[in-house]
C-alpha cells in the first residue's frame, strides 16, 4: 500500500510428492530473521489488528440492531395497516350476505341439467323463471338498502 512495495518470487520444486521450503523462506512466513539478520515482522494478513477488528464488529453489529429495529418498526405498521383495510373491506362487502333466494327453482335447473346433460336447451324455461326470481329479489334488496 506504500510506495517502497516490494515484489518477491519464490520458486517451489517438487520432489516425489513432497513440496520443500528454504528455511528462510519458513522463517521469513512466521517473522523471525533472514539470512542477513534483518528482522521482519509477519505480513499484515497473517496478524489482523484485533483493536480495529474489533471496533469494526461493534459498529456492525450497532448498524444491525438499527435495522432490524426498523425493520419491526415497519413490519408492525405495515400490519395495522393491514389490518384497518380489511376491516375497511368487511364493513363494505361481506356483512351484505343476503338469504338464499329461489332454492325451488334452483333446484330444479341442477335436476334439469342433470337430466338433459346433452340437451340443455330444453330447460332455457328453467332458467328464465329462476334468473327472473333472482333479479326480483337483487330489485327488493336494492330498494330496502336505499
Amino acid at each position: 500500500m506504500g510506495g517502497n512495495q516490494s515484489t518477491r518470487s519464490v520458486t517451489v520444486t517438487e520432489l516425489d510428492g513432497v513440496v520443500k521450503v528454504t528455511e528462510s523462506v519458513s522463517k521469513r512466513l512466521i517473522g523471525e530473521s533472514d539470512a542477513q539478520g534483518t528482522r521482519r515482522g509477519p505480513t499484515p494478513r497473517l496478524q489482523p489488528n484485533i483493536e480495529a477488528s474489533s471496533a469494526e464488529l461493534e459498529a456492525y453489529y450497532q448498524r444491525l440492531k438499527q435495522i432490524e429495529e426498523k425493520s419491526e418498526t415497519l413490519k408492525r405498521v405495515s400490519l395495522e395497516e393491514f389490518s384497518r383495510a380489511v376491516q375497511e373491506v368487511e364493513q363494505k362487502f361481506l356483512k351484505q350476505t343476503g338469504s338464499p333466494v329461489a332454492q325451488d327453482l334452483q333446484q330444479e335447473v341442477f335436476d334439469c341439467y342433470q337430466a338433459n346433460p346433452k340437451q340443455t336447451l330444453h330447460c332455457s324455461e328453467v332458467v328464465k323463471k329462476f334468473s327472473a326470481c333472482v333479479e326480483t329479489a337483487r330489485q327488493n334488496a336494492l330498494k330496502m338498502r336505499d
